[in-house]
């Protein structure tokens, strides 16, 4: 039988500021709190952050299980992420909340029960149904390209993206068409790994494809570069897939 237990709750605490959103009137902080061993209680995490070791039954490992490292991110690093230009809560948008979801036996979509409960301040300006949306990667019933370009805003859009961090210029938000990302045919600007000729994204062609080899690395120079310390199997193969069959420039 699987054994799970809590590991981490984190918050993000908010404090209205004057001003207007163009131009910053709030502030988020990030929190991290740690479980104890008895799943009774959390403690607020030193601002540095902490790591913790795990034994993980592991069929694959030799002698049945692993050791992993967990990593409780800083205060500092909350912020990497939750910015400004990604609204800072990352999640709760249109993309991401636009689907349906199981109310315990009531399937609804998101956007509708909440618009129901009277939670937005305004209506929804159209039916769900015509607004955009992310989608499931790991869904096959759907295009290739809907789960790659979902994937990738998910996972990397809220530092890539104008404004958001990044020190690359190139942009990876789904609502853009991927000729208007300026990843296509780029020179990467923050090393080539020794990759001939690479690219950040080489149509046909992952090997050279730099977006797809920082997603196999781990450590300096892996991608995310914080809050993931495991290789994304899936999510390689995902992107590894559809940066092959796209049409060579």
């Amino acid at each position: 039988m699987e054994r799970r237990r809590r590991l981490e709750t984190r918050l993000l605490h908010f404090q209205q500021l004057e001003g207007t959103e163009e131009v910053g009137d709030q502030y988020w902080r990030g929190y991290t709190y740690i479980w104890n061993d008895e799943q009774t209680d959390a403690v607020l995490a030193e601002a540095k952050g902490a790591d913790r070791s795990f034994k993980i039954k592991d069929p694959k490992a030799p002698g049945g299980s692993r050791e992993q490292t967990w990593h409780f991110p800083s205060r500092s690093e909350c912020i990497l992420c939750h910015t400004m230009p990604a609204k800072y809560t990352l999640g709760v948008n249109t993309l991401q909340l636009n689907r349906d979801y199981d109310y315990g036996g009531v399937i609804a979509n998101q956007l509708s029960t909440l618009d129901h409960l009277g939670i937005f301040t305004k209506p929804l300006p159209e039916a769900p149904e015509k607004l955009p949306r992310l989608y499931d990667y790991e869904d096959e019933k759907v295009d290739l390209d809907k789960r790659a370009r979902s994937y990738l805003h998910a996972n990397c859009s809220h530092c890539h993206m104008k404004w958001g961090g990044g020190n690359a210029e190139f942009l990876l938000l789904a609502t853009l068409p991927l000729k208007e990302t300026g990843t296509i045919g780029t020179r990467p600007g923050q090393g080539a790994f020794d990759i001939p000729d690479a690219r950040i994204l080489a149509p046909g062609e992952p090997e050279r494809s730099i977006i797809h080899h920082r997603m196999t690395r781990l450590g300096l120079g892996r991608m995310p570069h914080v809050a993931s310390l495991a290789v994304d199997e899936k999510g390689v193969k995902l992107i590894h897939d559809w940066i092959k069959q796209l049409p060579k420039e």
